[in-house]
């Protein structure tokens, strides 16, 4: 429970700028389109956009920690309120497509700072009544990172 408001406080201050993904081929308009509503949802939050957040996270959600504890669309709704630290870093962002309605997208973050400061996140996007929400997350100790880094 007390991960929760850090890991939102976390995503919503990233200023969200997804890079693209480090291949030698541009993204397909469908990749490009979940890291767009990646991007969008992530400033929101960023910005403290609770409408937004609220109307992007869909009733069902469900996280993963990264100590293992579930959290809930409310919890995740809720975060937005607190925003995030702004010198958050993401990078190797990439999209797994799973059907022509959902995608996970992946990516590495760097939180200075927090414990553990570097994850590994996955968000599972789908769409409902032709709009994006967001299904799932599971956020993920990066280990490698950290103790290159510590």
């Amino acid at each position: 429970m007390r991960l929760v408001p850090i890991l939102l406080a976390i995503l919503l201050s990233v200023s969200f700028t997804l890079a693209q993904p480090p291949q030698s081929q541009p993204m397909s308009p469908f990749e490009q389109e979940l890291v767009n509503n990646e991007n969008q949802f992530m400033q929101s939050l960023a910005e403290k956009n609770v409408a937004y957040v609220n109307q992007a996270v869909a009733d069902d959600f469900k996280g993963i920690g990264t100590n293992g504890d579930f959290y809930d669309r409310d919890e995740l709704v809720g975060m937005a309120h607190e925003g995030l630290p702004r010198d958050v870093r993401v990078y190797e962002v990439r999209v797994v497509r799973l059907n022509d309605d959902s995608g996970v997208v992946t990516y590495n973050l760097i939180i200075p700072g927090a414990r553990p400061r570097y994850r590994h996140m996955s968000d599972t996007w789908a769409k409902e009544g032709g709009k994006w929400k967001l299904k799932f997350e599971q956020t993920t100790t990066n280990l490698w990172s950290a103790t290159d880094f510590d």
